[in-house]
């Protein structure tokens, strides 16, 4: 008999199970050796594959002000200051000897200015805070060895911090890091646990988890090697261990589960190898296609940081399917029935699941008001949607003993400005000094601005200043587009000179305009992968159009709790997230692409169950009752490892990380109780017979090479060699 392409792999992997078992630890080996230096190949900087206007004005400033042999430089500033001794006490002079005595011994430091009691750029008015600006070569490793150096000196009463770009990268990289690790741990316990629920054994359990892990280690030996010849964001990172506990587990989860109820109806160890292969690998593999051609849709967008994202989920979702189709069917074929081993009183995979059937039942004999309920719920959590602001957090953002947060609070309170700047780059500016010196003292005048300075270098002029407001404040959107629509073009209006405006404040407003200049292609390539996908697959308009609307409807749900949680700040009041004060920029794309790929997961397979019932024989309503009962649990088992997960990375106080987390874990929630429980059997029980219409004038549409067998048929056992267990 035919088992299709799935089932095929399934049985030639389980076949000689050693072999293949081996293929896939050599294949480990390799990729632990590059995985382990995937963070030397890997960027934190986000640098954006078209010119910008804040692009072109950072063109001009590293072409016109480099340092004196040519090389780029970084500028970083020390931070000294106290709330009891002032400038000019034998306290604070011996800090600043202290401090340039760590400077002098750090190679790599171009030069640094001690600051006077005549330089009122670096002394606060109050006196009881100085600066030390620094240059330091384009070298990430010279501002970890000042960090660190600068962090040694002990120095009673004061506080020393060093503050600027790469400082502040390095910062902001440890703590992710950490959080990420945190957030890892707390996933792996979580997912263990629920896996022990659902399985009801031990043995069963930690396939899953394995497999999850493999993935993640392949998914970073993966960017480590592309990493070498194109410069991934470390965004890359972020996914690979995100996304890798999620769809490994989720995937063999499918997997193993199918092949436990094939054992507990009597079939042979290879038998339900070959049959969990055909027919839940089969839905493994065309979810994990529709997961990396949605994610696809993110490489439109022209940012190293969302290509980085994207790849990296897409990595591990390639990774995750393999295992799935090849390393789990000979790992099953070696455990056979020792796979329900460690047994826990929960469940048995043979067993009956009578509550989703009553669930199941109930939903399809009041499908108006099972869809009205569902339908309300997504309402009323989608509402706070139609007010999102899209803005990167500002350093307020972040925890009170965060360096920038705390470099940034000395700066504005004793300086009037904030660790942020932005400049003018002027192009032709010979014949326009009238009026860019001009343009200077109306931004000096702007309450957004301060400590402005102009700086001339033959026919370009730089107007550099202060940013007062931080990057999540709106009136720092507000004041860039001042300057970008008022401001300068009224200034050097009748000139020939070009104007640049940019800076952290303007390169995000940039950022933001860009993603959503190609939103709409975003959303095409992800709503037709998916359409085309579930068209192909089920051989019916109906079934995709109807995925599509009721995704659409939970994404907008997903969404609108997010600006609630956040935006509104009732999750940082009632769960201690980061206050912010809007979403991330690239935060609906992603979040958007990512839930289309996750929620075709339990589309593919709850549907894949239905139609399988249904061209068994059986009605449309038996088909949705018995579709229901025997994924429910499943799938709700398989939400809540997910939900785990991402809550670990809700949790983190990174405010990117906490949004990432708390969106996916919202969405997979959403999409998994409402949509899949209540909206999906109700729309299929009223559609009845239409759920698999496909118009004449598609009747060509090729079908997809992947033949299920039937569950009540036997594979011949003499087609292979003699059982192992």
């Amino acid at each position: 008999m035919k088992v299709g392409i799935t089932g095929r792999i399934a049985r030639a992997s389980a076949r000689r199970p050693r072999v293949t078992i081996g293929v896939w630890a050599a294949v480990l080996i390799v990729a632990l050796y590059f995985a382990g230096s995937v963070d030397q190949h890997v960027t934190m900087e986000v640098q954006n594959l078209v010119i910008t206007e804040s692009d072109a004005g950072t063109d001009l400033d590293e072409a016109y002000r480099p340092a004196a042999d040519g090389s780029e430089l970084f500028q970083e500033t020390v931070i000294i200051t106290s709330e009891t001794v002032r400038f000019g006490d034998p306290e604070f002079t011996g800090t600043i000897n202290r401090v340039v005595d760590a400077l002098e011994g750090i190679d790599g430091i171009r030069g640094f200015t001690v600051p006077g009691l005549g330089d009122p750029f670096a002394v606060s008015d109050s006196g009881h805070s100085v600066l030390v600006p620094i240059e330091t070569v384009a070298d990430t490793s010279v501002v970890r060895n000042a960090v660190d150096a600068i962090g040694e000196i002990e120095a009673d009463g004061m506080t020393i911090l060093v503050s600027g770009e790469e400082s502040s990268f390095l910062a902001f990289n440890d703590l992710a890091n950490e959080q990420l690790a945190r957030g890892e741990s707390a996933g792996v316990i979580a997912a263990l646990v629920i896996l022990v629920v659902v399985f009801g054994a031990l043995v069963a359990a930690g396939i899953p988890l394995g497999v999850a892990i493999v993935s993640i280690v392949i998914a970073l030996a993966t960017a480590s090697v592309i990493g070498r010849v194109y410069e991934l964001s470390d965004g890359v990172l972020t996914m690979a261990s995100m996304f890798g506990l999620a769809l490994g587990i989720d995937y063999s989860l499918v997997s193993v589960q199918r092949f436990r109820e094939e054992l507990a109806k009597g079939h042979s160890v290879m038998d339900a190898v070959t049959i969990a292969g055909a027919t839940a690998n089969r839905a493994v593999l065309l979810s994990g296609a529709t997961v990396v051609i949605s994610l696809g849709g993110l490489l439109l967008i022209p940012s190293n940081m969302t290509m980085g994202v994207a790849l990296g989920a897409m990595f591990v979702a390639i990774a995750s399917v393999s295992a799935a189709l090849t390393l789990l069917p000979a790992v099953l074929r070696l455990l056979g029935h020792r796979v329900n081993k460690g047994r826990v009183p929960t469940t048995h995979p043979g067993k009956e699941p009578l509550g989703w059937q009553r669930i199941a039942r109930v939903v399809v004999s009041k499908p108006a008001i099972s869809a009205g309920v569902g339908l309300a719920i997504l309402a009323i959590l989608a509402a706070p949607l139609a007010s999102i602001r899209l803005a990167n957090p500002g350093p307020e953002s972040y925890p009170e003993d965060f360096v920038t947060r705390q470099a940034n609070e000395i700066l504005v309170d004793e300086f009037g400005w904030g660790q942020s700047s932005t400049v003018i780059a002027i192009d032709g500016a010979l014949d326009a000094r009238t009026e860019i010196d001009a343009l200077a003292l109306a931004i000096e005048a702007d309450p957004a601005f301060a400590e402005t300075s102009v700086d001339y270098r033959g026919d370009v002029a730089f107007i550099d200043t202060h940013d007062f407001y931080s990057a999540g404040d709106r009136r720092a959107e507000e004041a860039i587009d001042r300057l970008r629509t008022d401001l300068v073009p009224g200034a050097l209006s009748g000139t020939d000179a070009v104007a640049y405006v940019t800076g952290e404040q303007a390169a995000t407003m940039d950022l933001i305009d860009l993603y959503t200049s190609r939103a709409w292609a975003v959303v095409a390539v992800v709503l037709g992968a998916s359409f085309l996908m579930l068209l192909l697959m089920f051989r019916s308009i109906v079934i995709p159009l109807k995925a599509i609307a009721l995704n659409l409807l939970g994404t907008a749900a997903a969404f609108g709790a997010l600006v609630a949680a956040y935006q509104y700040g009732w999750g940082s009041t009632l769960l201690g997230f980061p206050e912010v004060d809007g979403i991330s920029p690239y935060m609906p794309l992603m979040i958007f692409a990512l839930l289309f790929g996750l929620s075709m997961d339990y589309h593919v397979f709850l549907l894949s169950r239905i139609k399988e019932r249904h061209d068994a024989g059986e009605d449309n309503t038996t088909a949705i009752i018995h579709g229901l009962g025997r994924t429910g649990s499943l799938i709700t088992g398989a939400a809540a490892i997910m939900v785990a997960v991402f809550s670990g990375f809700a949790a983190a106080s990174v405010p990117e990380l906490s949004q990432w987390g708390f969106g996916l874990a919202a969405a997979v929630l959403i999409d998994a109780t409402i949509i899949r429980i209540l909206l999906v059997p109700s729309f299929m029980a009223w559609l009845g017979s239409a759920n698999w219409y496909l118009p004449s004038w598609l009747q060509w549409l090729p079908t997809l090479p992947f033949e299920a067998p039937s569950p009540a048929l036997e594979v011949p056992e003499e087609e292979y060699e003699p059982a192992l267990v």
